[in-house]
């Protein structure tokens, strides 16, 4: 079964000098649009998976991985929580491959994609916003 998930290598390139945390921690805020559609896109390839499930429960299951781990470089715990959340049921659900984990997952699905769509309504272009600040 072909993965949902691609993941390519990359070479890593030289941090321009100047950056700083805070221009990382920016651009990772720019990247979380990306991540909410790339949420939705690991959902629906999910819900119409024949078969077996769990491929694309583990490529769920990588990608909640990958973005709690920069969750909580950047300060951001609501996300790097959900994110948690999304990756231990997935673990779950691909270990029981039972439709009471598939569900569970879904439900984290859904909570992640919430917290990401809270979020980036704050990294918005708007003026009456304020940016979250990272958490101590």
């Amino acid at each position: 079964m072909p993965r949902t998930e691609l993941f390519p290598i990359s070479t890593p390139q030289p941090v321009p000098e100047g950056l700083t945390f805070e221009d990382v921690r920016m651009s990772f805020l720019v990247r979380l649009h990306g991540e909410e559609k790339r949420l939705a896109a690991l959902q629906d390839a999910l819900e119409s998976a024949e078969g077996g499930r769990v491929p694309a429960i583990v490529d769920l299951q990588i990608f909640a991985h990958r973005l709690r781990g920069a969750a909580a470089v950047f300060g951001l715990p609501e996300i790097r929580d959900a994110a948690k959340n999304l990756e231990m049921s997935c673990a779950a659900a691909a270990t029981s491959n039972a439709t009471l984990g598939e569900s569970l997952v879904q439900d984290t699905i859904r909570m992640l994609s919430a917290r990401l769509t809270f979020l980036n309504g704050f990294t918005a272009d708007s003026s009456d916003r304020t940016m979250p600040s990272p958490v101590d």
